[in-house]
């Protein structure tokens, strides 16, 4: 069963082996004792952006990364964000479809990638 847990942003990018270099909160997924993937908020370049990141995509992954976003939107409304933006992972072709679940539209392509924005506030 999936559990989400808080986690240091410097243990996620270790363990995950990426980059966190922005200051973020973190949550990382935990599934029968195995690490499944991370997300959270991170501020940079002027804004605030949600990610997740799934190392094994279950369907039944969609609805927990999707509760995650909203709690992840209610944290940046409370810290004073009025848009969270994301960007679109092109691994997956169902990632727009959830995107908008969540709440975030097309908002431009920037450095050939596609960014979404979620207005919250």
């Amino acid at each position: 069963m999936l559990t989400i847990h808080y986690a240091d942003p410097y243990a996620v990018a270790v363990a995950l082996n990426v980059v966190i270099d922005w200051p973020a909160i973190a949550y990382v997924g935990i599934d029968d004792d195995a690490l499944v993937g991370s997300g959270g908020l991170a501020w940079g370049n002027d804004r605030c952006w949600v990610w997740f990141s799934i190392l094994e995509s279950k369907p039944q992954y969609a609805l927990p990364v999707l509760l995650m976003a909203r709690k992840f939107m209610k944290k940046a409304a409370q810290l004073g964000e009025k848009y969270v933006y994301t960007i679109r992972d092109p691994q997956y072709e169902t990632s727009p479809k959830l995107m908008k679940l969540a709440g975030f539209e097309f908002f431009a392509v920037e450095d050939g990638n596609e960014v979404y924005r979620c207005e919250i506030g």
